[in-house]
C-alpha cells in the first residue's frame, strides 16, 4: 500500500507540472520533446546549494556511522554545550580521539543545517514551484527535528533514541536527492521517452526505493543494540534484514533486466539501474566483512585456517571501522541512487501501447540529473 501510495503522489506531480506533448510530435522515434515553460525563470542556484546540501548530508551520515562504529555517541554528557562550552568555541583540536569525533559529527550538523535554511531561502526566492518550495521547507523542518533527536539522545543516554536519529538521516538525504533533481536542468527541460513498459519500471522504482529504506531501518537496529536486547531478538533482526537483502538484489536485477531490454540506449534512464546494481554488489561484500569483522566466519568456516582466524572479532581496528562504517555509507548511496531513479522514470517516461524505441540523442544533461 506504501508503494502504491508514493507511485500516486509522483504521478501527480508530474502532471501537475508538466505540459502535455503534441501528439504530432516525433513519436515516431519514441522520444517526444516536452519543454518545460517553467524553464523561463529557471536559476541554476537551488540545484547547486541542494547538491552541496546533499553531499553536506551523506558525508554527515558517513562521521554518524563512524560514531557509533566507534562508539563514541555519548563522548559528551551535556547538549547543546560540549563539556559546559559553547559548541562553536570547544577546543576540537584539543579534544580525545572520542570527542574529536563526536564534537565533529555534531559541527558537521550543523553545517547541514546552515546549508538547509539557505536553500530554502533562495528556493523561496528563486523558484515558483509551490511544491517544491515546501520540500524544502520540510527538508529544513526533517533536519532541525534530526538534530533535536541528536540532543535528546545524549540527554537521556537512551539508545531507543538512537535508533531513531538512525532512521531520519537516510530519510532526510533521500529528500535531499528528490529537491536536487527536482531544481536540476534535467528536470526542467527533458525528453520524454515512450514505452509500454514504463508503468512497470516507475513501480519498481517505488518498490526498491521502499526496501532500501526499510534495509536502513533495520540496520539502524542491528547498531544500536539495547543491552536487554535477547540473543533470539538480534537474530530475528539479522534474518530479517539477509532476508531484504536479498529481495532488494533481486528487485534491482530485475528493474536493471527491464530498464535493458525496453530503454536500450536511453542514457539517462539507464544509469540509475546499472549505478544501484553496482552499488548492491559493493554493499553485499561490506556486509559480508562487517559480518567477519565484527564476529566470525559463517558456519565457523576458517575458524582453524591460520592467517584466517585472526581475521575476525576486530573491534575497533582500522579495518572493522572501515568496513563498517562504509557498509553504513554505501547503503544511503543505495537509497539515494533509488529515489534519483524513481524521480527519473515518473519524469522521464510515459507509458504507451506501441512498442520499440529509438535512443535519446541529446536527451541527457547529466549523469544524475545535476547540473552545477
Amino acid at each position: 500500500m506504501i508503494s502504491s501510495a508514493c507511485a500516486a503522489m509522483l504521478q501527480e506531480i508530474v502532471r501537475q507540472h508538466t505540459f502535455e506533448m503534441s501528439e504530432q510530435g516525433d513519436s515516431s522515434q519514441g522520444v517526444a520533446p516536452n519543454v518545460d515553460h517553467e524553464c523561463s525563470d529557471f536559476s541554476r542556484w537551488p540545484h547547486r546549494i541542494a547538491v552541496t546540501l546533499l553531499v553536506t548530508t551523506w558525508l554527515q551520515i558517513c562521521a554518524g556511522g563512524l560514531v557509533t562504529t566507534l562508539g563514541a555517541g555519548m563522548a559528551f554528557e551535556d547538549w547543546p554545550t560540549s563539556d559546559g562550552q559553547n559548541m562553536f568555541l570547544y577546543p576540537l583540536f584539543e579534544a580525545a580521539k572520542d570527542k574529536f569525533i563526536e564534537h565533529g559529527h555534531r559541527l558537521f550538523g550543523a553545517t547541514v543545517g546552515l546549508i538547509a535554511i539557505g536553500l530554502c531561502v533562495v528556493t523561496w526566492r528563486k523558484d515558483s514551484r509551490g511544491w517544491l518550495r515546501w520540500m524544502t521547507v520540510m527538508a529544513l523542518a526533517l533536519v532541525i527535528f534530526q538534530g533535536i533527536l541528536g540532543g535528546l539522545r545524549v540527554r537521556f543516554d537512551d539508545v531507543r533514541i538512537a535508533k531513531i536519529h538512525g532512521c531520519v538521516a537516510p530519510l532526510f538525504l533521500a529528500i535531499v536527492v528528490a529537491i536536487a533533481v527536482c531544481t536540476s536542468r534535467w528536470w526542467q527541460a527533458r525528453n520524454v521517452t515512450h514505452s509500454p513498459a514504463s508503468r512497470r519500471l516507475q513501480r519498481l522504482a517505488v518498490f526498491t526505493a521502499g526496501i532500501a529504506y526499510a534495509q536502513l531501518v533495520l540496520g539502524a537496529q542491528l547498531r544500536h543494540v539495547s543491552p536487554m536486547s535477547t540473543g533470539a531478538t538480534f537474530k530475528a533482526a539479522i534474518f530479517f534484514h539477509l532476508f531484504l537483502a536479498v529481495i532488494l538484489l533481486g528487485d534491482a536485477m530485475l528493474f536493471w533486466w527491464q530498464s535493458e531490454r525496453h530503454f536500450k540506449g536511453f542514457s539517462s534512464l539507464l544509469r540509475p539501474p546499472r549505478l544501484l546494481l553496482g552499488l548492491l554488489f559493493v554493499q553485499l561484500f561490506l556486509g559480508a566483512g562487517t559480518w567477519v569483522l565484527k564476529y566470525a566466519w559463517p558456519g565457523g568456516l576458517f575458524a582453524e585456517t591460520s592467517g584466517l582466524a585472526g581475521w575476525t572479532n576486530t573491534a575497533g581496528g582500522p579495518l572493522q571501522v572501515f568496513i563498517v562504517t562504509g557498509h553504513v555509507a554505501v547503503g544511503s548511496l543505495i537509497l539515494g541512487t533509488s529515489v534519483w531513479a524513481t524521480l527519473r522514470y515518473y519524469r522521464g517516461a510515459t507509458q504507451t501501447p506501441r512498442q520499440g524505441v529509438e535512443a535519446d540523442k541529446g536527451g541527457t544533461y547529466s549523469a544524475i540529473g545535476v547540473t552545477v
